[in-house]
């Protein structure tokens, strides 16, 4: 499935602000209502879910920026002449 790209970096950020509002929602309907622990639970999950996005994508990003500086470095080394 293709996301537009700004809606592809916003997705943890979604994550996040849906848990929160799930959390708060389940907050406000009170510890009567049978469903609460059930919402409680989604809404850290979904809050987790957008933790673990996040990091998956910084960790993924930078390798990446290390892989293409190491790759910078080995072609520079190439295309240098040597000093004999």
């Amino acid at each position: 499935m293709w996301l537009p790209k700004k809606t592809y970096e916003a997705l943890p950020v979604l994550y996040l602000a849906v848990g929160m509002l799930i959390i708060l929602g389940a907050i406000y309907i009170g510890a009567s209502h049978g469903l609460m622990p059930g919402y409680i639970v989604l809404g850290l999950l979904c809050m987790t879910g957008g933790v673990i996005v996040w990091n998956i994508r910084r960790i993924a990003r930078s390798r990446a920026e290390g892989a293409s500086s190491q790759i910078l470095d080995m072609v520079m080394d190439q295309t240098t002449p040597s000093m004999h």
